[in-house]
């Protein structure tokens, strides 16, 4: 949950900014929804446990997590934001070329990429020249 004194409540926070929640071994990062479900406001996401696009409660994305707030991406008005976000319903959801990174820089209209999956391949790279080096040895 955002909990520091430093940051604004979710309340306070313009449609379409980015937050990010820790899982097991990686980030989920979705936004910040123009609408309510229940009394909480919608977090659109890009996940894999639903197969893609889900509009979710704030609390269903945060599962009592600590939630941080990565910013508002880039400067595309925050109705187009959401429209983009929601137009990729019905897009199924892959790890490597369309996953949550992609899609929050999507909705924005800046460079689709996923830091994270670079991450891991640079990481992936390294084990494999290791492997190698030390299958030479």
């Amino acid at each position: 949950m955002i909990n520091s004194p430093r940051q604004p409540s979710v309340w306070e926070l313009p449609t379409g900014t980015v937050i990010r929640v820790r899982l097991d071994w990686y980030d989920h990062v979705a936004l910040l929804g123009d609408r309510l479900i229940g009394t909480e406001r919608s977090v659109l996401a890009f996940s894999a446990n639903a197969g893609g696009f889900i509009e979710q409660p704030y609390s269903e994305f945060a599962q009592d997590r600590k939630v941080t707030v990565e910013g508002y991406l880039g400067n595309l008005a925050p109705e187009i934001v959401m429209q983009r976000a929601r137009a990729k319903h019905g897009q199924p959801y892959s790890w490597a070329s369309f996953n949550c990174e992609h899609f929050v820089r999507h909705a924005h209209g800046v460079t689709v990429e996923s830091p994270q999956v670079k991450d891991w391949a640079f990481f992936a790279s390294c084990l494999t020249l290791l492997a190698c080096a030390a299958a030479r040895a």
